[in-house]
């Protein structure tokens, strides 16, 4: 019981944490909001009983990704009116979220083995877990997926510090 009621907590904190990362009219701020919502993700995983998952969550999009952003921000922003921009909120952008949330909502409550699913794994040897790990049916894609998320972060970065006019030699 005291899982779901963490759980529960972590998930009301992501939720918040993206909205406040969306609707931040600072860039810093919305970099921050976004680090929360990754490490809350985290904590949801983990009381999933995914904790390898968790763990390299926090290391990519938290520690890497979030990082990142927040570092190119605070480095390239050269005084307060760069570092803030308009909210502009879509309302076609809200009803699909809305959508895809009632979505989720719907085939969680339509799906109740999903109640009963057992997270408790059995124990492998390191050896094992690594030929799973990176077979070709293994989740190697996973780790595929990780670098480009990475690689996207590095060119958003880079992206970021041009300046307005396109010269980025000054």
């Amino acid at each position: 019981m005291l899982n779901m009621i963490a759980f529960v907590i972590l998930g009301l904190i992501t939720l918040m944490a993206a909205i406040n990362c969306v609707a931040s009219r600072n860039v810093i701020h919305g970099a921050y909001w976004l680090l929360l919502t990754a490490i809350a993700t985290a904590g949801m995983t983990w009381f999933l009983g995914a904790e390898y998952i968790a763990i390299t969550q926090l290391l990519i999009y938290a520690g890497a990704v979030g990082i990142l952003t927040v570092f190119t921000v605070m480095v390239t922003a050269r005084s307060y009116e760069s570092s803030t921009r308009e909210v502009k909120l879509s309302k076609s952008a809200a009803l699909l979220a809305i959508g895809f949330f009632a979505l989720i909502v719907y085939g969680v409550v339509s799906t109740p083995e999903l109640a009963q699913f057992n997270t408790i794994a059995e124990p492998i040897a390191l050896a094992e877990f690594g030929k799973y790990l990176f077979d070709l049916d293994g989740h190697a894609f996973s780790f595929e997926i990780a670098s480009l998320v990475l690689l996207v972060a590095l060119v958003a970065a880079v992206w970021w510090t041009k300046d307005k006019d396109g010269d980025e030699h000054g």
